[in-house]
């Protein structure tokens, strides 16, 4: 029987550099799947981070909206409904005039200061300040 015979270059590759090949190609796959989870990652992070900013801005404006209250404790300020998956809080502190600073006992001298908080599953992403004036 006579074989054909090969030539230097129409040989096959050989076991070892047939599994580098797939080494190299799956670390390539690896790479590639690894910065796709990070990039989805960053993505659901930031897309929290705006929900929180778009609560906490309705909710400042919500109260901005209000008349201003004496006693928020007795009559609270409203709040907006929350998004699925997130809890909106205020917390009222209360100006000790003429030059004092804030403090949580209730007062009555014309401003407050509102602090919002959005918070989810994993705790407080965002909290916002704004100042409330008896006009």
């Amino acid at each position: 029987m006579n074989r054909p015979r090969l030539h230097r270059d129409q040989r096959g590759f050989s076991i070892a550099e047939e599994l580098v090949s797939l080494a190299v190609l799956a670390s390539a796959v690896g790479l590639v799947l690894a910065g796709i989870y990070l990039g989805s990652v960053g993505v659901r992070q930031k897309g929290g981070q705006v929900g929180a900013s778009v609560l906490a801005q309705s909710q400042l404006e919500l109260i901005a909206d209000t008349t201003y209250r004496a006693d928020p404790t007795a009559v609270p300020y409203p709040t907006v409904e929350p998004v699925t998956g997130f809890s909106v809080s205020t917390e009222v502190e209360y100006w000790t005039a003429p030059d004092g600073p804030f403090t949580s006992t209730l007062r009555n001298d014309g401003l407050q200061r509102i602090t919002v908080s959005v918070a989810d599953g994993t705790g407080e992403i965002l909290s916002v300040e704004e100042l409330k004036v008896s006009r």
